[in-house]
């Protein structure tokens, strides 16, 4: 199956820049970090819940929304800006410059925007998108895990299904 709207948004000059600029940001980062990799394991495992689950969820919504979620960390890291805000003004831009349909836009913009809240129902693509952000980290492994502000009761310290 082709995800046309996230191959664009990979081969979109902006998404590149703002992504290179990121890791430049997190290049010392001790913590988590959000690179590509975080980005398609986000997509990878909301496609996993909502097979689980049995949540309608289309491939390239999915992938586009995980690949822009975290896009907002530039301003975040440099102005102090909220990432979800922000990444959402940038993602409606990169979706406008790859020709990203109004609809299909509006619900990538959605999941973005409701990424760091847990206040969607638990059945719907939003609350998997949430839930799949948090649970993409192994915190067990983490060399930064005795200084990481998560509680441990959120962190993911095992394997769930």
């Amino acid at each position: 199956m082709m995800l046309e709207t996230a191959n664009k948004i990979l081969e979109n000059d902006t998404f590149r820049r703002k992504l290179e600029e990121l890791e430049r940001l997190e290049k010392e980062r001790k913590f988590c970090g959000h690179g590509l990799e975080h980005l398609l394991s986000v997509a990878r495992i909301t496609m996993l819940i909502c097979g689980e689950r049995g949540i309608a969820a289309e491939p390239d919504i999915v992938y586009s929304a995980a690949l822009l979620h975290d896009i907002g960390r530039v301003e975040e890291y440099t102005l102090g800006l909220p990432h979800d805000t922000e990444g959402a003004e940038t993602a409606e831009q990169i979706l406008h410059e790859v020709g990203c349909g109004k609809r299909k836009a509006e619900r990538i913009i959605g999941m973005i925007r409701s990424h760091r809240s847990n206040d969607c129902k638990s059945d719907t693509l939003e609350a998997v998108f949430y839930e799949a952000d948090k649970r993409s980290r192994m915190c067990s492994f983490c060399k930064a895990q005795d200084e990481c502000n998560w509680p441990y009761e959120k962190r993911n310290v095992n394997l769930e299904v």
